[in-house]
């Protein structure tokens, strides 16, 4: 059921929402095992709250696209529900910016056939126009016994729903079994907090992965998606205080829209753009912790490490398969040295991708993801700020933009400039901070023209990309030194010693290069201090 949510002046949930005119479904999606979902419903933490007893009822929904998924495409999902012996036919859309809402429409018919000229929204009107409603076919199905609660809450009004069941297509079954929190009444800090409670009581996850998506996937048999390169849709009207929000909820979207990828594990962008996220989060709080000086952003930065370091040794494999045996391989096909180093790499990858699920299962990881959130949504580092504080967030983020940016190219500048003399630690520390500079550059970038940001990015890139390769020998370097000490075999010590060959004559060539890059790094005009067009 849609509902429309106010919004407050100058703000919109999670950095970004819909207009407050539209209609929206704000809800919070959790996972739980079929024997928890049951401790669950009779834990107090839900009894004290829930107005009455709840309903059960049995859901079937048809999901309906044309053959070419026109529909998805979109971003739109359109499905028809049997409820009793009603019929109700609704359009969903993505989530809209990086909070919880969706668009949603809903509207009564007669039978269970899709009928989108049924909408009368505008808005609804306009996602559908062009569809060709001749070829709309049945594609999946979802059969759901949902069991509903109403909870109130001091400053909200929640609808919670235990969903068991299954999403079907003609040759293949997803089970179902989760908890969704739809906000009726209130602000949406207050699912994360329920959903906090509900942690307390049973392990949980967040999922960011509607049963419209799973049914599409079961569809296409293809892994989950990565999202890559996400924009912050930063603007010079906003404040300091509007930025924040921005910038740290595009970090957690980024985060969450890579997770089901990651956990999958059939294309190595998902753990590597889920770290990257973690990353630009980490830099993030870090770049604005003397601005808003918040106890929370310490504790958010030591959990996001420990996750990304859980992914990490999960990348490391995927990148010496990918960068450092798959060449190899491709020019000695038969070398039985080479197929052995690949297979051992091979386990250590599915161990690291082990170690992955249960990182991400981990209830420590789902406190993470609810803490960010519902400290997002209510603005948490504005607790017990100081007058002085509380004035520098209505201030607009142009300003401080340009002075973050400038404090991480000088952190660049000073631990590079003894660069011909730097041993490997020190250059991982420059590599480290030329990171930090280019989360710090691409979260304000949209605040400068491109034509002034392109060529310092163009050649930062560049620089990282020397950098990033000395460190990926490094890594490979260790990684075959773990995995000549695990076996004995002759032919896997033959083509490590290959390998090790190879990057020691690469090593050589790229020394200069980096010296090169770094000069001309430095001889760039920083696009933050241009004044003017």
């Amino acid at each position: 059921m849609s509902i429309v949510q106010p919004s407050r002046p100058n703000e919109q949930p999670g950095g970004g929402g819909p207009p407050p005119e539209a209609p929206v479904e704000i809800e919070l999606k959790l996972r739980v095992a079929p024997g928890d979902l049951a401790r669950l419903r009779g834990a107090d933490v839900l009894t004290r709250i829930a107005a009455g007893p709840g309903t059960t009822r049995s859901l079937t929904s048809f999901y309906y696209d044309t053959p070419d998924c026109a529909l998805q495409r979109r971003g739109v999902t359109l499905r028809v529900r049997r409820i009793g012996q009603r019929f109700v036919q609704s359009l969903k859309t993505e989530r809209r910016g990086d909070g919880l809402a969706r668009g949603e429409w809903e509207v009564a018919l007669p039978a269970m056939v899709p009928a989108p000229e049924a909408f009368d929204d505008p808005e609804a009107k306009a996602l559908l126009d062009g569809v060709p409603v001749e070829a709309l076919t049945h594609l999946f199905t979802s059969r759901i016994q949902r069991e509903t609660r109403i909870l109130s809450l001091p400053d909200a009004v929640v609808e919670c729903a235990f969903d068991t069941g299954t999403i079907e297509t003609r040759d293949a079954s997803d089970p179902v079994a989760e908890v969704e929190l739809e906000l009726k009444e209130g602000r949406a800090a207050a699912l994360y907090r329920l959903a906090l409670s509900f942690l307390d009581e049973v392990p949980l996850r967040v999922s960011e992965v509607t049963k419209a998506e799973r049914g599409y996937r079961l569809v296409a048999r293809r892994p989950p998606g990565v999202m890559y390169d996400p924009k912050t849709p930063l603007t010079s009207r906003m404040t300091v205080d509007e930025a924040i929000a921005t910038v740290l909820a595009r970090c957690l979207r980024h985060w969450t829209a890579n997770e089901a990828a990651a956990e999958d594990g059939g294309d190595p962008g998902g753990v590597h753009q889920m770290r990257v996220a973690l990353r630009r989060l980490r830099s993030a709080l870090a770049l604005f912790k003397k601005t808003v000086p918040s106890p929370t952003l310490d504790w958010l930065r030591e959990e996001a490490k420990w996750l990304a370091g859980a992914l990490g040794p999960a990348r490391d494999w995927d990148v010496f398969l990918n960068a450092t045996v798959e060449p190899l391989d491709t020019m000695r096909p038969d070398d039985p040295g080479i197929g052995a180093l690949r297979a051992a790499a091979q386990r250590q990858r599915e161990a690291g991708y082990a170690a992955v699920r249960q990182a991400l299962a981990d209830p420590r990881c789902a406190r993470l993801h609810l803490t960010l959130g519902e400290w997002l949504e209510r603005r948490g580092w504005r607790d017990h700020a100081s007058t002085a504080t509380l004035t520098a967030l209505v201030e607009p983020i142009d300003g401080l933009a340009g002075r973050l940016i400038g404090r991480a190219h000088r952190k660049v500048a000073t631990r590079g400039r003894h660069r011909a003399r730097l041993d490997p630690h020190q250059r991982h520390q420059v590599r480290i901070a030329l990171k930090r500079l280019r989360y710090a550059m691409d979260f304000f970038r949209p605040l400068y023209p491109e034509k002034r940001a392109k060529p310092f990015a163009s050649q930062l890139s560049k620089l990282q990309d020397a950098f990033g390769h000395l460190n990926d020998v490094a890594t490979a370097e260790a990684l075959l030194a773990r995995l000549t000490g695990e076996s004995a075999d002759p032919a896997l010590h033959r083509a490590a010693g290959m390998v090790l060959g190879w990057h020691a004559r690469g090593a050589e060539s790229t020394e200069p290069e980096l010296l090169a890059q770094w000069d001309a790094f430095r001889a760039v005009r920083p696009f933050w201090t241009i004044r003017g067009e």
